[in-house]
């Protein structure tokens, strides 16, 4: 097999398990009424002290005005505060509520049991070819948090 007949799997192989990861995700989207932009949204506060909303909205390709919008629902639900900027009054900052991270930490933790049922079916020496593997395609930034 080719090389790029071999990563054409790899990209058929990755899709296929993000969409099963994807269903784990979407029993908590589903338990909450939550669109899928702003469990997304969500996701990318998680591990961030606070973000303007300009900067939330260009992350994930979003038009600031449905920003907004998606930002007014999950505060007015308890899960997002949004504060006025210390250095500029204009600027608003997002961060999850305590609500709110624990809503993100088990929709997590539910797609983690998931996955660690998917490597039940590998062998310890595959278990580690894998964590050699992921960790060296997420060393340089990939994992969108050093890009």
């Amino acid at each position: 097999m080719t090389r790029e007949a071999t990563i054409a799997e790899i990209l058929e192989l990755q899709g296929r398990l993000m969409r099963v990861s994807m269903r784990d995700h979407s029993r908590t989207m589903v338990d909450e009424g939550l669109t899928p932009v702003q469990f997304h949204l969500l996701v990318f506060l998680r591990d961030r002290e606070s973000v303007p909303t300009a900067e939330a909205a260009e992350a994930m390709d979003l038009r600031p005005n449905i920003a907004t919008g998606v930002v007014q629902r999950l505060v007015e639900r308890g899960w997002i505060a949004r504060d006025i900027s210390p250095e500029d009054g204009r600027v608003r900052l997002l961060s999850l509520t305590p609500e709110g991270i624990a809503l993100v930490d088990a929709a997590i933790e539910e797609a983690e049991r998931g996955f660690i049922g998917h490597l039940s079916a590998l062998s310890d020496a595959q278990v580690e070819q894998l964590r050699g593997i992921l960790a060296t395609i997420l060393a340089d930034g990939a994992d969108g948090r050093n890009a």
